[in-house]
């Protein structure tokens, strides 16, 4: 992977430095940082790599205390807090908008978050939240920001923890005709924004049970009821998915076996049959999703609603369901790892039963 004058280099140990590293130091002064086992680390665009014994961990390039640096740079001290955001981040702002010198300080901020969030699922909906009111920022904006930094200040920096992946295992499915499993899961909450009564579609996808990619996005449209706002969360993520496949098919030169999960019946039901029938209120573009149904383009499975990892970027979650979901998606730090284990253990053992695969 290049990058202007930086590389990213996965490969054979004697190929880069008996062929490619002796070519490139003929002619370029070199320098560089090689993984050697545990405890070795390299920075990449400024995002850290960490190799540990069972496997590596990816860490933000910025830094959590340079957020909040920067932020009680201009407004003051943040308090900790317990939760990203509160119910109240979906109510209407009628607030009084913020001068321009701090309207600037916002806008910069948010985007320092929108970097962290790239590896932080239990920050993205705030995230999204936020950047949606950068062109206008309020004081009420400006006290939802103030809990998200409160909230990466009392976690602090975290690393999305990738184990080596098992042949054929994923999160929920294992034992496929492939070596690779792409797992996606996709979830709504309808009419989350009471503002604009738009709909938050998330999405997330695991590759043999290492995290890849997720997404935290409004919808488009107003959907009428919840099967609409499902419907439009479970095509946006088979799009990613069927991207994320071509992409991982190139990179690993095998075929990869792509399972989409929902927990909505109703839309799996729509997307396994031919036709509307009776529904109304559906554009015809999203009927695309049952053509690729047909052909097994990807495999629909369901998934309870409790296991539903996607739920994370949808809508303001309790601090025990949040450390659920980042324990699924291997959040990990050395300071909270601990915590995080147990409270993920305690929701597991109290409020549900564990799934069939």
């Amino acid at each position: 992977m290049i990058h202007v004058d930086d590389i990213l280099y996965v490969g054979l140990k004697s190929f880069w430095n008996d062929v490619f590293l002796k070519k490139v130091k003929e002619r370029f002064s070199v320098s560089h940082d090689e993984l050697t086992g545990a405890g070795s680390s390299i920075s990449f665009l400024r995002r850290k790599t960490l190799e540990v014994e069972d496997g590596m961990i990816l860490a933000p390039g910025t830094t959590v205390d340079k957020v909040v640096c920067s932020f009680e740079k201009a407004f003051g001290q943040a308090r900790q807090q317990k939760v990203p955001c509160d119910a109240s981040i979906q109510l209407p702002d009628n607030s009084q908008r913020l001068s321009e010198k701090d309207s600037k300080a916002y806008r910069s901020i948010v985007g320092l978050c929108l970097y962290v969030g790239r590896e932080r699922p239990d920050l993205m909906y705030t995230i999204k939240e936020l950047a949606s009111c950068m062109s206008a920022p309020t004081l009420t904006s400006l006290a939802r920001l103030r809990k998200i930094v409160g909230f990466m200040k009392a976690v602090g920096d975290i690393g999305l923890h990738l184990q080596f992946p098992q042949d054929g295992h994923g999160k929920l499915n294992a034992g496929g005709e492939c070596r690779w499993i792409l797992e996606s899961f996709s979830d709504a909450d309808w009419s989350a924004n009471k503002s604009t009564r738009r709909s938050t579609s998330c999405g997330v996808h695991f590759i043999n049970g290492c995290f890849m990619y997720a997404s935290s996005r409004s919808q488009r449209v107003i959907s009428l009821n919840p099967f609409e706002s499902e419907l439009h969360s479970l095509v946006s993520c088979v799009c990613d998915g069927i991207f994320i496949k071509a992409c991982a098919t190139f990179v690993l030169d095998e075929p990869l076996e792509h399972v989409q999960f929902t927990d909505s019946s109703s839309a799996r039901q729509l997307a396994s049959r031919q036709g509307s029938g009776k529904v109304r209120h559906l554009a015809g573009k999203l009927l695309w999703i049952q053509e690729k149904t047909a052909d097994n383009t990807f495999k629909l499975r369901q998934v309870p609603t409790a296991f539903n990892v996607a739920d994370i970027g949808t809508k303001t979650l309790s601090r025990q369901r949040l450390f659920f979901f980042c324990m699924n998606v291997d959040w990990f730090t050395s300071q909270t790892f601990q915590e995080l284990e147990q409270m993920s253990t305690s929701f597991k053992t109290r409020n549900v039963s564990t799934p069939n695969n």
